[in-house]
């Protein structure tokens, strides 16, 4: 059995998840086992950064401090735990038997702290999933199965001329309520009669200047590909850009592409978009080398990296980097990745996932 600590952070990670684990049966076995006072604030911190490995987690030291300050008495239940944690600087906390949930900022952004065990992912199959995810990058793979019940999402007009939907996924902090207003944002939409394969096509044929998140970062990166054109490939896209709904200029360019062991048009050029070194919500010290994209038939995703917190020179990735993530999955993939879809949909919608 084992104890998962993730933290939520938009910096120094691509995924936005600090993954550790602990060999405890329960969350309340791991307080036990790690409540200690300590006196002083840097020996605290110290203790709270040993313990998970060298993860700095954004007031978690003060935990161990708080108790020494406060005489928190030792967790005996839940309950307490979570009188634990109030000595992080805390905007909202939920727990159950198996977990705890912790909503912070560090005055800049949110951060989200989830503590949770064997017993809480047996009890509720699946919705971890995303939360334990190894890495930033998601797997490969469709099915033909039914569309699986996912959380709600804001569905995007016009709708496309095709079959199954994309799901369209916006990971970032462009402000300090970044965690809190998720809700409010929709960060989770839809775009119905379209898939992956067939997505620049539906962004070209259906312009739209009042687009934001994921889709207006795809749309503003497809533009030098097709204006900024020269080599073998520029007919292709003159032919696409002059008339982007016209089917036979796609397939002439996928047909050519695949001949020179490519992907087919519209997964070649949602690619290229999606590695585009210019990205406007950057800092002055971004740098593209740190970008991770991945693109597969029915699943695509961009984590861009936004520079370095305080403005320094970037040479190599920082855990003060930021990056902003950008998912699009269609109803195929979500059919192959019922739990993670679900749990991509969940990340984008609330800061207490595992409620």
């Amino acid at each position: 059995m084992a104890v998962y600590f993730v933290y939520r952070s938009h910096y120094g990670t691509p995924s936005e998840k600090h993954v550790r684990r602990f060999e405890f049966d329960t969350v309340l076995d791991w307080a036990k086992a790690n409540f200690r006072p300590v006196a002083g604030e840097d020996a605290a911190c110290e203790y709270g950064e040993i313990l998970l490995g060298g993860l700095d987690v954004y007031s978690f030291g003060s935990i161990f401090l708080d108790a020494a300050a406060n005489n928190l008495v030792f967790p005996r239940e839940m309950a307490d735990v979570e009188e634990w944690f109030q000595g992080m600087y805390v905007q909202g906390t939920a727990h159950g038997p198996h977990h705890i949930q912790v909503l912070t900022d560090d005055d800049e952004i949110e951060l989200a702290v989830y503590v949770f065990d064997d017993h809480y992912r047996a009890e509720n199959p699946g919705k971890a999933d995303f939360l334990l995810l190894e890495g930033w990058g998601l797997p490969a793979g469709d099915s033909d199965k039914p569309l699986p019940i996912l959380p709600k999402t804001n569905g995007v007009e016009p709708k496309g001329d095709g079959e199954g939907s994309v799901f369209v996924v916006t990971l970032d902090a462009d402000n300090s309520s970044n965690l809190s207003d998720l809700s409010e944002y929709g960060h989770g939409r839809r775009i119905d009669g379209v898939r992956v394969p067939d997505l620049v096509r539906y962004l070209l044929v259906n312009p739209n200047e009042e687009d934001y998140g994921a889709l207006y970062v795809l749309r503003e990166s497809l533009e030098p590909l097709f204006h900024e054109q020269q080599g073998p490939e520029a007919g292709f896209r003159d032919a696409i850009r002059k008339d982007p709904g016209d089917l036979t200029s796609w397939a002439a360019y996928s047909d050519w592409l695949v001949e020179h062991d490519l992907p087919p048009a519209g997964l070649h050029l949602l690619e290229l978009a999606l590695r585009e070194r210019e990205y406007e919500h950057g800092r002055g010290n971004r740098d593209p080398r740190f970008d991770c994209v991945k693109v597969s038939e029915h699943a695509a995703q961009a984590s861009k990296n936004e520079g370095r917190w305080p403005d320094a020179p970037a040479e190599t990735p920082s855990p003060r980097d930021t990056y902003a993530q950008f998912l699009f999955f269609d109803d195929r993939w979500a059919a192959a990745h019922p739990t993670l879809a679900a749990g991509i949909l969940t990340f984008a919608s609330r800061w207490d996932v595992l409620t």
